[in-house]
């Protein structure tokens, strides 16, 4: 037998582990590619910010996913109230049933649970950057004050 499973997965890894010294030297550092194509530029800031995390991209992640598995809820249930399960009991007898008890509570239950838990997720989301803005603030005071320290040390030399 024969499988080339293996030799694309070698290629794989090694194609990733030179796009990820590529993407180091290349695309992270900010002065070290210039275009005046506004596309590439814009296509390079884009990286640039990904990879390096300036942005949470996860809270707009997560928002989409909310909405679809709402959706998904919602539109399965409302099927599930159409369907019918076929099924033969232990004796062979023929037996149906209605879904449609499944699917209010998919529909009633589940959006309420989607949103639980995506609030949940949000949170860790909004700590992260709350924790974020108030490092940056932080920093920012920091050098206020350094900067105001060297004021009297400066007006002191040079009398």
């Amino acid at each position: 037998m024969f499988s080339t499973v293996g030799f694309f997965t070698v290629l794989g890894v090694l194609l990733a582990l030179g796009a990820t010294v590529c993407t180091y030297i290349f695309v992270l550092p900010e002065g070290k590619i210039k275009t005046t194509n506004k596309f590439f530029s814009k296509l390079f800031s884009f990286a640039r910010d990904l990879f390096s995390f300036k942005e949470l991209y996860l809270e707009k992640i997560l928002q989409a996913l909310y909405i679809l598995a709402t959706i998904a809820c919602i539109t399965v249930g409302a099927m599930m109230l159409f369907g019918f399960s076929f099924w033969e009991n232990w004796s062979g007898d023929l037996k149906v049933e209605w879904t449609g008890g499944y699917g209010l509570l998919l529909m009633i239950g589940g959006p309420i649970a989607v949103r639980l838990a995506f609030e949940v997720s949000m949170m860790f989301v909004l700590l992260v950057k709350n924790v974020i803005q108030i490092n940056s603030k932080l920093k920012a005071d920091t050098k206020e004050i350094a900067e105001k320290a060297e004021e009297p040390a400066k007006a002191n030399t040079a009398e």
